[in-house]
Parts: structure tokens; sequence; C-alpha cells
């Protein structure tokens, strides 16, 4: 949201009716002059101050200047008299002209209502400078007045409209109370007759405003429902001219009914979408609404144009699963595709399974993706991988859980119990084979938010569960990405810092896929790079990606951090790494991510780590 520029070429500053009175024609036949070379081109002079009074009055007037010391009627007097006819939020618009320089009759003048004042003789640069600050301000003033007697007539428009209807109860049953729209009762029923009328098809409009509650907290719920009212109108506005219907569906959606198939329905659609999320101008500054949206087509089953019973209800739900594909506040519309519903029919069963996994926590299991050193090709630690071996549906890909349990709070309870896991292994690596190598944990950025709402500290749960396992912190290590430092970059860093502080190491996962500014690189607390494996990729077939890879790894060095290149699969990637001097590689060339035991036997097998297609 941001405040209007003022044009001051609209002001109009040359054009303004100026007022000049002086008992001394001599000093107003000057002041004439001065201003009429300067392009003031409206002046008018007035040697009696009684007759100014009685001008100002009656004739439409920008500003005053006016003398002090007068025979008939002092300065002040006059200002005196002229306050009298001003209202509640109006100020006097005149700047007091006086010989006197003193401070007692400057602060006079302004305790008088003068918004400022020009010393005689006048210094011409000064007075048009002084002027034109003045009128600057009084047009700024009427302005906002204007703007803001417009919009309290609107709302008082809107008001008394709402009002009215208040007493036709038949009206009320049927109309949403703040847009005026139809409720979804009433939207039911008229699209009910119009597929009683037999048009060749109808198509449905979901359209939801998504930041209403940003709103609410910045500007007040009488602004949601301005806002609202706003977005109300336009779909009319729109739909009007095609004899289409629209109203609340529930909260913030809308929907919105065409009488005529997806083809002919599109142009029209776009414009909607556009008409509701073009700036909104209120008072002071604009807004900009922000949702998505999406329809279906409701098509007759016979021949004779009938529709199928339930063919509405399922066009609506068919809008609303291509509304939901879309993220929430990217202002697109998309339409309904048989893909939209089989997602989200999985994410609600995953939903739901996830809640009744998180009480039978056998589900989830750590891989083992070992990290190689490329100059001994020998494993110096692995990451530990989540996965979620479902009872029915197999196994669960992380990208698809994860971000479930990110949005439902369950994402604290899940990395803890990576972290438990991990340095469970770590004690066995120790008890089994002498001694263990570093495992990287990947955190969540939400994890460490949700838990300080929780008033717990990932901190703290580190550093009990390494008590209760009796494990050196140089044993583990935590990954965080890019991407997820941006919403609570504050909290993580300090988070982070008490971490590095205690002998855990940080890396930074997925370098060069978020927002890679070396200003918030160094000041983070890590002590490992992590390269996206898109830059390692067929790196070895492209000079610039080279020239980018190697930059990185050269970067990484200056700034004393350990450098892992993710993704390597090739014996390619393999050279081209180890020639740009990068220590450390993780990736299928030596090993896919693999269970405990099987890592365990990887560590048991002395010298180098012969690639993976050679262990087969």
């Amino acid at each position: 949201m941001s405040a209007p520029q003022t044009d001051m070429h609209d002001m109009d500053l040359d054009n303004a009716r100026l007022l000049v009175v002086d008992d001394n024609p001599v000093n107003l036949e000057v002041l004439a002059e001065l201003l009429d070379m300067a392009g003031y081109t409206q002046v008018v002079l007035e040697t009696s101050p009684v007759r100014a009074i009685e001008r100002w009055r009656n004739e439409p007037f920008d500003f005053l200047l006016l003398d002090i010391r007068m025979p008939e009627m002092s300065g002040h007097e006059v200002m005196a008299e002229l306050k009298r006819d001003l209202g509640p939020d109006e100020y006097l618009p005149c700047i007091v002209l006086t010989a006197q320089t003193d401070i007692e009759t400057q602060q006079s003048a302004l305790e008088a209502g003068a918004v400022d004042f020009i010393t005689k003789p006048f210094n011409f640069d000064e007075l048009l400078k002084r002027l034109k600050n003045a009128l600057t301000n009084r047009f700024i003033h009427k302005r906002q007045k204007q703007r803001l007697n417009e919009f309290g007539q609107r709302i008082d428009a809107q008001q008394r409209a709402l009002a009215e209807k208040e007493h036709d109860l038949t009206y009320l049953a049927e109309r949403d109370s703040v847009t005026g729209l139809f409720n979804r009762r009433a939207l039911k029923g008229r699209l009910q007759n119009m597929l009683n009328d037999r048009p060749p098809a109808v198509t449905c409009l979901l359209i939801e405003i998504t930041d209403s509650d940003q709103l609410l907290l910045i500007e007040g719920v009488e602004s949601v429902d301005v806002f609202l009212r706003t977005v109300a109108s336009r779909l009319k506005y729109v739909l009007d001219d095609h004899l289409g219907l629209c109203g609340v569906w529930g909260g913030q959606t809308f929907l919105c009914l065409l009488p005529f198939g997806q083809t002919t329905a599109e142009p029209i659609l776009h414009r909607m979408m556009s008409a509701v999320f073009a700036p909104v101008e209120q008072v002071d500054f604009d807004v900009s609404l922000h949702g998505r949206g999406g329809y279906a087509e409701i098509d007759p089953q016979d021949d004779d144009g009938t529709f199928a019973p339930g063919a509405a209800d399922e066009a609506i739900r068919r809008a609303g699963f291509a509304l939901a594909s879309l993220p929430k506040n990217s202002n697109e519309i998309c339409q309904f595709s048989p893909a939209m519903a089989e997602v989200a029919f999985r994410r609600h069963q995953l939903e739901r399974d996830l809640r009744s996994a998180m009480t039978q926590p056998d589900q989830f299991h750590l891989m083992y993706q070992p990290k190689i050193d490329l100059v001994t090709e020998t494993i110096i630690g692995c990451e530990a991988l989540m996965r979620w071996q479902h009872p029915i549906h197999g196994l669960i890909p992380p990208m698809e859980f994860i971000p479930l349990a990110e949005e439902k709070g369950q994402i604290v309870d899940l990395g803890l119990l990576v972290i438990e896991q991990a340095l469970t292994f770590i004690r066995r690596m120790n008890d089994t084979l002498g001694r263990p190598i570093p495992i990287a944990v990947n955190v969540s950025g939400y994890q460490f938010e949700l838990m300080r709402a929780k008033k717990m500290s990932l901190v703290t749960e580190i550093q009990r569960m390494l008590t209760e396992h009796a494990i050196d912190p140089e044993w583990l290590e935590v990954e965080i990405t890019e991407t997820a430092l941006m919403s609570h970059f504050d909290l993580v860093v300090e988070q982070l810092s008490q971490l590095r502080g205690i002998g855990i190491k940080v890396a930074l996962d997925d370098f060069g896929t978020g927002y890679s500014s070396f200003s918030y690189l160094q000041k983070l607390p890590i002590s490992t790079l992590k390269i996206d494996r898109s830059f390692v990729d067929k790196a070895s077939d492209d000079r610039r990606q080279t020239a980018l890879l190697h930059s990185i790894i050269t970067l990484a060095e200056a700034l004393d951090l350990t450098t892992v290149a993710e993704g390597v699969e090739t014996l390619a990637d393999i050279d081209l790494l180890k020639n740009l001097r990068c220590p450390l590689a993780q990736g299928y060339y030596y090993s896919r991510p693999v269970s405990d035991t099987a890592m365990l036997d990887l560590l048991k097998t002395p010298g180098k780590l012969s690639p993976a297609h050679e262990r087969r």
C-alpha cells in the first residue's frame, strides 16, 4: 500500500486566486507586479480590510495575503472575523505581511491564525517560495478533504441503501449483508432457474480474495467491507452485460455464473479477474487485492437440453478444485481438469493419514546418503533423509508429506523424530565400528517459528537429546535451505548461532535456488555450503555453468566454508569437481540413500568407495 503522489501541475498554482490586502496602495502595486511577473494571473487587490472581509466571504479565493497594521482594522482583527466562518477541520489560508521582524509580532501573527509571514521590504525569491509552499499545502488539504467527503458520501450512500433494504425480509434472506449480492442459498435457487431455461451450457467461476486477513489487521473491518463491496460492484459491472449472476459463496469467495460454455465464457472470465484485482483507490493509499480463481462447465446431459440432477453442485465443486490448485496470491485463473481432483483427494487423504502416522512413528524411518571426500574417495559423513512408509500406499516422497507437516504444524514432532533417529544411529555406529561419522539432518524454517510459538527451543531439545544419547555435538550437523531462511531470518540466525556455539555444524542446503544474497550469506553462522544439483548437472558440457560452479566453490573457500556438491551422478561430474577443487560430493554416482544397515556395511568396507554401478 503506498500513498498517492501529488502532481504539482494538477494543482495549477499559477491560476490560484489571491486576495492581497494592504492599506498602502504602493505596497499593493509592488506586490501585484511581482506576482504578475511570477505568473500569478488572478490577483485581487484591496486597501480596505472591511471590504476585504466581504469579498473573501462572497468570492472564491484560494489564499489571503494580509497586512498586519492598518488604520481601519488590524490584520489580527480581520483574521479573527474570518475564522468565525471556518468549520472544525478548516484553517485560514493566510500569510501575514509585516514590516516588523521581532519575534513577538511573528508569534502573535501565527497564533492569530496565519500559516506564515513575509517581512517588508519584500525579498522577491523568499516571497514566491513561501507563497508556493503555502499554496501547495492548501491545495493538498482541499484535495484530501474532497476525497474524504466523496469517500464518506459513498459509504453513507451504501449504508442508506442497505438500511432501506433491511426492512425487506425477503431481500435479507437472499442477500449478503456486506456486499448486497446474492448469498449461497439464493445463488443455488438462481442457478437452478438458469438451468431450467435450458441454456447451451453454464460456466461456474469461483473467485477467492485471499489477503482479507491482512487488510483486517492493517485497515480494520470497515475497510475490508469497503473492499469486498468494491469487488462486488466490479463483478456486477462485467456480468450485467452478459446476463450473468454473481454472489457470495462464503466468506471472501464469490461465485459467478454465465449462461454459456467455457469457450465463450473465457474472455469474460479473464475480464472479471482483471477487474477484481485492479488497484482499489482509497483516500490516502492504493490497495492491490490478491486472490485466485477456478472455473468449470455444466453441460446438458440429454439431447433435449436438460441437466442431470446434481450437475450444478458438481461443477461448483470442480471450480473449487481448480481454484485450490493455484497459489493463494497468484491473481490467476484456471480451468478444472480431472487431475486436480485426484491431487486434492490424495492431499486430503495424506493429511488424515499423516495425523494418524504421527501417533505411530514406526512408519517413519531414515535413509542415509554418503558424503564423499573427492581426494580420498572415502565416506566422511552422510545426510539423513526422512521416509514415510505408508501401510497402504507404500513409500510417500518427502516432497509430498513435508509441506503438509509444515502447513499442519506437525513438522515440530517430525523434525525432532529425525534428530532422535539420527542420534540413535550415531550411537549404533560408535558401538559397532568404534567410531561414528557426522550425520546431517534437515531442519525446516517453520520448525523454529512453531517451536517458539509453543514456548520450545530447538537448541534446548537438541542439547537434551545429545545428553540422553551421550553423543558429542561434533557428530551432528543441521541443514537448512535458503528459502526457509527468508520468512524467519532473524529467529533462525539466532538459533543457528546457538547451535554453532555448542559445537554443532550448520550447512546451507540447496545453495543457489533461493536468493543467494552475499549480504545475508556473511551473516549466517554456517560451516558448510551445499551446492544445489542444478549447478552440477551437465556442468561439464556447459562452459558458462562450469564458470558459475567454479565461482561458488571459490566463494565458499574464501569464506572458509566446506563445500559439498549435491546431485553428482556421472564420472564427468566427478572429474569436473576434482578439477575445480571441490572437496566433497554427494549423489547417485557413489550411492543412493540407503538403510542404516546398508550404511554400516559401506562404512565397514575399507579404502575407497567404488561407484554405485560397480557395487551392484
